[in-house]
């Protein structure tokens, strides 16, 4: 397996590699791959299977070093905290990939711990990186890069759609095999954990592939598709021109971004326009998801998490359902279908009077029609959840007669019977309009001067129950008067009556909301020239500039500003909890 870490000697005596021959459980270590930063990736038999295996070890070389029983152990005691957060996002990451199954993810057959680190283990994949293919002089045409482009943007919608983003798309990340098809490796995410808690944005971010959302922890900057569409932005960016963008904390401040589009290169106006349009400095301006991209590159969905060119045979796959071709943007939770399939209801199925003839059947058909929907209804009702009113058992329910046929008519309720429910429901309601007037009247009152909570106006409420017919069925088996109760409970005003275990629970919950007045917090501004990365408390919140603003709840709070190896500027920021949202603050530095 060709990866991204490249075998450097002067790395390999400080990483020091495990031997060849080694042993650990059923695979055997034949030799090493590549070796980088922050990990290994060995050559190794797997003897269970009878297949050659990838191995990749967690190894910081700048965190730890490998003792002659080759346990891995710490550089220093101050280390252990980022190893550790390290390591578990190494882990973190296996576990993650393991989830997928698409021919261009990288696929973990397995992950543990061992010498005091951890490992996972991958096929072995033959083949060039991107980065290893343009060294040598291999350019690629158009029609080749628009098929690698379809296999990898695959790949991302199957991530995608599962809320995963990738966040480290780049040249030597993207594996070549021989048969063409593309790999996307490893996320890099216990580089860029090691890298956060550093404070190094230059081991967590390669400049040119990460776009502007990833210096910052800005919330009107969040990262999505969009981020990992920038990374291949790139790619194909230096695949065309053979630079990579300006980074993108650069731009921020002076965009110097020459559009490819009308430039002579050798490629489509089509190619070149999607490239810059990924590449867009503002989030909002360029595709949102993959289905986006793909469509300004021309390329067709076949099925979810998989394009093709379109003069490319369709591949060997079933076709999707109808109406399931279309890509929409991730986050659905419930499938589309199910959510617009109709109930199937009596309409749906021609009328019995049509039938009749053709079987020789009786026109009196369509009465026991009704009279079956009528039961099927009743059967219904008394089976729902008990979050639903039931109706009683001898009373003819509403919804069954209004799923008949257009035409036959709705019977009529019952002459002797009484539905309870319009007067009911004024008292409901006008006892719920009281208790949230009191709740709001007592959220308003000054926090020394209040009083117990109001808990008392929807007892009153109550009185419908009494005033209910005395010959009124019971809706279950229980005792006398169930069901009139059941039916109180189900009012919202009368919770706090029929069930004093979940309105105390509930008072309880609104104490403690209003006993917390909500504080808003506080917008500061930020002016730093030419730029700076903010810290708030330690804490790093990004680069200014594209950072602008900072929102902080009120408190007292230490700010500090650095830019290289000037001076840093550091101020004490007071945030008046009493002023509120109304306070004008801002920090103001220019670096020189």
């Amino acid at each position: 397996m060709t990866h991204s870490l490249h075998t450097n000697p002067a790395q390999m005596v400080a990483a020091q590699p495990l031997p060849a021959g080694h042993r650990m459980g059923e695979l055997e270590i034949t030799g090493v791959l590549g070796i980088g930063g922050f990990g290994i990736v060995y050559r190794a038999f797997d003897h269970a299977l009878q297949r050659v295996v990838a191995v990749k070890e967690y190894m910081p070389a700048m965190l730890a070093v490998r003792g002659s029983d080759l346990t891995v152990s710490l550089r220093g005691e101050r280390y252990s905290a980022t190893f550790q957060a390290g390591q578990a996002g190494f882990i973190n990451e296996a576990r993650l990939l393991a989830q997928f199954d698409h021919p261009c993810l990288i696929k973990v057959l397995r992950f543990w711990e061992e010498h005091g680190t951890a490992y996972m283990a991958t096929p072995f994949y033959e083949g060039q990186t991107l980065e290893q293919r343009l060294a040598g002089g291999r350019a690629l045409a158009e029609g080749e890069i628009l098929r690698l482009l379809a296999e990898l943007l695959g790949a991302l919608e199957t991530l995608h759609r599962a809320q995963c983003f990738h966040r480290d798309i780049a040249l030597d990340n993207i594996l070549i095999q021989p048969d063409g098809r593309p790999v996307l490796l490893d996320f890099g995410a216990a580089r860029k954990l090691i890298g956060d808690l550093m404070d190094d944005s230059t081991i967590m971010l390669k400049p040119g592939y990460a776009p502007i959302e990833q210096y910052t922890d800005d919330p009107s900057l969040r990262q999505g598709p969009w981020t990992d569409i920038y990374a291949l932005g790139a790619v194909i960016h230096v695949l065309v021109s053979g630079e990579l963008p300006p980074a993108a904390v650069v731009r921020s401040i002076q965009d110097n971004y020459l559009p490819l589009a009308g430039r002579a290169l050798g490629y489509g106006q089509a190619l070149l326009q999607a490239v810059d349009g990924a590449l867009q400095l503002s989030i909002k301006d360029r595709p949102q998801n993959v289905a986006a991209f793909a469509a300004l590159l021309g390329l067709q969905a076949v099925s979810p998490g998989q394009y093709r060119l379109p003069d490319s045979p369709l591949p060997a796959v079933p076709p999707p359902p109808p109406g399931g071709a279309e890509i929409q943007p991730p986050a659905p939770a419930t499938p589309p279908p199910m959510a617009q399939e109709p109930a199937p209801s009596a309409p749906a199925e021609p009328p019995p009077a049509e039938r009749a003839p053709r079987g020789g059947f009786s026109p009196r058909l369509p009465v026991l029609g009704v009279g079956l929907l009528a039961i099927g209804g009743i059967a219904f009702a008394l089976l729902r959840p008990d979050g639903e009113t039931q109706p009683e058992p001898n009373a003819q329910p509403q919804p069954a007669v209004a799923a008949a046929p257009a035409g036959e008519g709705e019977p009529a309720a019952e002459p002797h019977r009484r539905l309870p429910t319009r007067q009911d429901e004024v008292a409901e309601a006008g006892a719920a309009e009281e208790r949230e007037r009191a709740a709001e009247e007592w959220a308003r009152t000054p926090f020394a001067e209040r009083e117990a909570p109001p808990a008392e106006p929807p007892v009153a409420a109550t009185a419908p129950v009494e005033a209910s017919p005395a010959g009124t069925p019971p809706a279950r088996d229980g005792g006398p008067g169930e069901g009139a109760a059941d039916a109180v409970a189900q009012a919202p005003g009368l919770a706090v009556a029929d069930k004093p275990r979940e309105a105390a629970a509930a008072l309880k919950k609104e104490e403690k909301k209003v006993a917390k007045p909500k504080v808003s917090p506080v917008q500061v501004q930020l002016r730093i020239l030419p730029w700076g990365e903010v810290y708030v408390g330690g804490r790093r919140r990004g680069v200014s500039p594209p950072l602008k603003t900072l929102s902080l709840p009120p408190g007292v709070y230490r700010i500090e500003v650095r830019n290289g190896e000037l001076p840093p500027f550091r101020t004490r920021l007071v945030v008046d909890p009493e002023a509120g949202g109304k306070q004008d603050l801002v920090i103001s530095h220019r670096f020189e």
